[in-house]
């Protein structure tokens, strides 16, 4: 039987996913700049996280220009919680400087959704924050109602072990491979569903193949239950070990150590010299 396409595959493992995770609705569409904030607070992480750390942008500073000269000490208060706070709080005051250098506001990006996407993305790559795949996925799919899927390290963990992405395959050539494979009305929910997935069972290190919904149509979750059926027919096939008995003790009353030192057979003669009588003490008789 021929292997299904990357397509097929990629069907069934939607549906799949659809029965086993209830997804929330999403927000409606973000803006351009809400977009690449969400992007950096979101690869690596849940929506959940992403959407808690903008909603904590909104409250605690009063806008976007306050967060651009905030320090970076409390740009990470927000993001705590996080993996690299340091480092996401330093993308984004970066984009927002380089934001407002070159505009002198935060609302011209919006602009580029009356554009076509691949000028759109012409623009958006300018930006330092707008160089990581992911980030550049996430406001094409979030902001400009484009056909993306943005891929971090987490998704891509999934991906390798369904056979979907080859080991070592760059983010964006993986990322036209599944937007070829899944079609743009399916896109969005894709994502969220893989996101689940690789956040509950196929996690990092050792995955919960038993509990995860693609164990019948993912290879590595095959032959890891291949391997685990083959363990445990190999130890109920192994004979079960005889109790050791324990040492009789010897009839003469003796230890069983000493019972069981072997004999030492006695030189031939040996015996009958040690019977033969003893000549009598005295003078030896005389001969006749």
């Amino acid at each position: 039987m021929a292997a299904p396409s990357k397509a097929q595959l990629l069907t069934e493992v939607h549906a799949l996913l659809k029965k086993r995770y209830k997804l929330e609705p999403r927000a409606e569409r973000m803006s351009v700049l809400e977009a690449v904030i969400y992007g950096i607070c979101h690869e690596g992480t849940t929506r959940e996280q992403a959407n808690q750390a903008l909603s904590r942008f909104k409250d605690d500073f009063f806008d976007w220009n306050e967060v651009r000269v905030s320090s970076l000490a409390e740009i990470q208060g927000v993001l705590a919680g996080l993996p690299d706070p340091e480092g996401r709080a330093f993308r984004i005051r970066r984009f927002l400087r380089q934001l407002f250098d070159r505009t002198y506001g935060f609302t011209t990006l919006e602009d580029l959704v009356k554009k076509p996407q691949k000028e759109a993305t012409k623009v958006l790559q300018e930006y330092e924050a707008l160089q990581s795949d992911y980030v550049l996925a996430t406001v094409i799919q979030q902001a400009l109602g484009g056909h993306a899927i943005p891929i971090d390290a987490p998704m891509r963990r999934g991906l390798e072990r369904l056979g979907v992405a080859e080991p070592g395959m760059d983010d964006a050539s993986l990322r036209a491979t599944l937007e070829r494979a899944v079609p743009k009305n399916r896109g969005a929910e894709f994502v969220d569903l893989m996101e689940e997935l690789v956040h509950d069972t196929c996690i990092e290190g050792e995955p919960d193949c038993p509990r995860c919904e693609l164990r019948k149509i993912c290879p590595t979750g095959q032959e890891r239950l291949a391997s685990e059926r083959a363990a445990a027919k190999a130890v109920t096939a192994a004979p079960a070990k005889s109790p050791r008995e324990k040492p009789k003790p010897a009839p003469d009353g003796e230890s069983p150590a000493r019972s069981r030192l072997p004999k030492v057979k006695e030189a031939p003669g040996a015996a009958s010299a040690a019977k033969a009588p003893k000549a009598p003490k005295g003078k030896p008789p005389k001969a006749k």
